[in-house]
């Protein structure tokens, strides 16, 4: 418990969450959410949305005009419904975009193989299906779901637990075409992505920013030796037979693409070989054309391109720090089950976005609270504290943070209360036999001080 409360500055977080829901009274006139004087300003309409979904994910308007009604304000579902209108939207929203930008930990985890890096980000996206009647505005990705949907497109800095950007766009729009995120690297920094966002220019950008990207090969891309000369990757690999391949490429056709790097390649086992090849048959009916013999061949490997340099990470540890990047599934999957993303009620366009943008506030501020308390201690020791736990935890406290927050003599004690719960319920159980990516990580060794 002590080692928590020592990770956190717990007189910060009070006076942050204090001013967070202040500046509600000011962005709520600025979007004209608020127009004239009404008992249901800016902040109590803030502190119901948050604190009641927070509570309960699938709250009704009943169950918000009540917790109105804790605040000291009387209104009907019906007159909550009203109020949730295009100025609604726009003042949560605006709330939202606000919330990333104060709610940013400073705190990286304490493995020193992490600490070669300034920053490591993940990046992947998820869907939103939306009702039919949003499809001008929203148009989906067409199959047998709404024609309807969004795309969340995220980016999570894994080392110190930030949420660093959301962009919210329509379910059509292809990963590849994302480049957003190469605006917040910095040099030193590391950005880890699946083949959805593979591209050469993307690859050529972050490396002239002098940072570091590891991503999965994409098989239809040219492979060189460092002098020009083109690789049969196929015909290399199967010389190797078992070996893992590192080796210094250079990756592109065309030079104004072309990229140096390193290319790693591990066998895999027989049966996941036989799977995958059985997936890339079904998959073949849906494209409309047979893949390759070289491409099936492929298949026998995982292939990486990483611009790291050997001093840094080693074949087998760049092959870890991609296992990193399903992290950011797990925060997908905690937003949905957790903090109420997949499951939104209603079907009037104002209501849908209202909800969806303060479910997005509410797993930034979540996110927040249990970055600094990830690992409770200064150096690893095996204990990590459980986001579904700490979620859970916060839903009982939820009531009396609404009622306080504005009032910071009254907000401290209770988040005190609420760190204690943590320090004493909330980690995670060990794990001996399949441990997880910080208990791998933090077994290893950063090469150049091996």
């Amino acid at each position: 418990m002590k080692s928590i409360i020592n990770r956190i500055n717990v007189e910060q977080l009070s006076q942050q969450l204090e001013n967070f829901f202040k500046e509600a009274e000011t962005i709520a006139v600025q979007t004209k959410f608020v127009q004239r004087k009404s008992r249901l300003s800016g902040s109590v309409f803030l502190k119901v949305i948050v604190f009641g979904f927070l509570e309960n994910p699938s709250a009704s308007l009943t169950n918000l005009a009540q917790h109105c009604l804790t605040l000291g304000v009387e209104i009907s579902p019906q007159g909550i419904h009203e109020r949730i209108n295009k100025y609604a939207v726009d003042f949560i929203k605006t709330m939202f975009l606000y919330a990333l930008e104060e709610f940013q930990n400073k705190m990286p985890l304490p493995l020193d193989i992490l600490k070669q890096f300034s920053a490591i980000y993940l990046l992947d996206s998820t869907f939103k299906q939306l009702p039919e009647s949003m499809s001008n505005e929203y148009p989906g990705a067409g199959g047998k779901g709404s024609s309807a949907s969004l795309k969340v497109q995220l980016v999570f800095e894994f080392l110190r637990g930030n949420v660093e950007q959301i962009t919210v766009e329509a379910g059509r729009r292809a990963d590849q075409a994302y480049r957003k995120y190469q605006e917040i690297l910095q040099a030193g920094s590391i950005v880890i992505f699946d083949l959805g966002y593979f591209s050469l220019v993307s690859l050529k950008t972050i490396a002239d920013l002098r940072a570091y990207f590891i991503s999965r090969y994409h098989f239809t891309t040219s492979v060189l030796f460092p002098n020009g000369e083109k690789i049969h990757l196929l015909t290399l690999l199967q010389k190797r037979g078992q070996e893992i391949l590192d080796m210094e490429v250079i990756v592109g056709a065309s030079a104004r693409k072309q990229t140096a790097c390193r290319l790693i390649a591990v066998p895999i086992p027989a049966n996941v070989i036989e799977e995958r090849r059985r997936k890339a048959k079904r998959r073949e009916k849906s494209r409309g054309k047979p893949y390759t013999k070289d491409y099936l061949a492929l298949l026998g490997w995982n292939i990486y391109l990483t611009n790291v340099p050997q001093t840094m990470l080693s074949a087998s540890q760049v092959i870890l720090f991609y296992r990193i990047r399903w992290q950011i599934e797990l925060v997908f999957k905690f937003w949905k089950s957790y903090c109420g993303l997949g499951n939104i009620i209603g079907s009037r366009q104002e209501r849908v976005l209202t909800e969806f943008y303060a479910k997005l506030l509410i797993a930034v501020m979540v996110n927040f609270i249990i970055a600094p308390v990830r690992m409770p201690e200064e150096n690893w020791t095996g204990l990590e504290i459980s986001a579904v736990k700490v979620r859970k935890m916060l839903s009982s406290f939820s009531q009396s943070m609404m009622r306080s927050v504005s009032t910071p003599l009254l907000l401290l004690p209770i988040l005190q209360a609420f760190l204690q719960t943590v320090g004493r319920f909330g980690f995670k159980q060990k794990r001996c036999k399949k441990p997880n990516i910080c208990a791998l990580l933090a077994n290893e060794i950063v090469p150049s001080i091996a």
